[in-house]
């Protein structure tokens, strides 16, 4: 993982503005369901509280303040949103207080550019009057998929590495907007949103729920270790066999974040490699096979690229 790359990554999200906020958080019932589907199919699932203002005081590229970083799994969702028009991302933040998404299959792009991965996005609406996106779409396509109105289109690439991606999206049951880069996705993710069946609780299910879901922006990745195209463009090549799951949270008012790592080796004896400076950032032993690292969410170069070597390992590489 080059400087060179992680100023590439820096320069692609300059121009998208996506802030969490971060005070204490319990999640809605419509987020715990979207989170609970979210972990039934998906490697890596993340959440923040949205604000998609236009509001940004990034510097010039290349800019190095580490919570940069925190934009990459949401990086596609920004992208079409302000495709959409100037004010869609605005309006859309408002009906939508927060937004979760699901990634899994990641394989390297066709030359250079970000890791590709089925994608799921789910924003989730706020207490209130049901959102009405219908004006936001009047130009899109669509198909009917299961029996509902489904937007169907491919928009221009984010860059120029890339090839069109369709995609598909849809407001879910009056609580949910539903966007996806795979079909089938769509269509099981709005059935199981829409199921009447209820599912095992999260905390019995997922590492460090209890920690990690009081905040308004976390990451989570249960690692898969067979079936990979790429284990550089999945971010497994070089954690250690031991690492089971990762969880990723964010204090950004107070510029502080905190890694959770589960280990199978419950002796502990060594703290398994997770893209980190041991010496700046150490794991620190919090229980058997659980690890905890705290990293500044600093403004500089060092911040930066220990940022992007963390969201790497969750899957949000780009290959240069």
């Amino acid at each position: 993982m080059t400087n060179k790359r992680h100023f590439f990554a820096a320069a692609a999200f300059v121009a998208f503005s996506f802030f969490c906020y971060v005070i204490g958080h319990a999640e809605t019932n419509q987020e715990m369901r979207a989170a609970s589907v979210l972990f039934e199919q998906y490697e890596t699932i993340a959440y923040s509280r949205t604000d998609f203002s236009a509001k940004s005081n990034m510097s010039s590229p290349p800019y190095v303040d580490s919570m940069i970083n925190l934009k990459l799994p949401f990086e596609e969702l920004i992208g079409i949103i302000h495709s959409l028009g100037p004010t869609t991302a605005n309006d859309l933040k408002n009906s939508y207080g927060s937004v979760l998404m699901g990634a899994k299959d990641f394989v390297p792009p066709k030359g250079i550019g970000a890791v590709g991965s089925r994608k799921c996005y789910i924003g989730v609406s706020e207490a209130g009057a049901p959102p009405n996106v219908e004006a936001y779409f009047e130009r899109i396509p669509y198909e009917e998929i299961g029996g509902r109105r489904v937007w169907a289109w491919s928009p221009p690439p984010l860059d120029q590495t890339s090839s069109p991606t369709k995609y598909y999206a849809a407001q879910i049951a009056n609580s949910y907007f539903v966007m996806t880069n795979d079909r089938q996705d769509f269509e099981q993710i709005a059935r199981a949103l829409t199921s009447q069946e209820g599912s095992k609780p999260i905390s019995a299910r997922v590492f460090g729920w209890e920690a990690f879901s009081t905040h308004n922006y976390w990451v989570y990745r249960l690692l898969r270790r067979d079936g990979i195209v790429s284990p550089v463009a999945a971010g497994t090549k070089d954690l250690s066999p031991d690492v089971t799951a990762l969880a990723f949270m964010a204090d950004v008012d107070q510029r502080r974040s905190f890694l959770l790592v589960l280990s199978s080796d419950s002796a502990m004896k060594n703290a398994p490699s997770v893209f980190l400076d041991s010496e700046t950032h150490p794991l620190q032993p919090q229980g058997s096979g659980i690890w905890e690292a705290t990293i500044p969410l600093s403004e500089d170069k060092a911040g930066f690229n220990t940022l992007f070597r963390v969201f790497y390992s969750f899957g949000f590489g780009a290959i240069l």
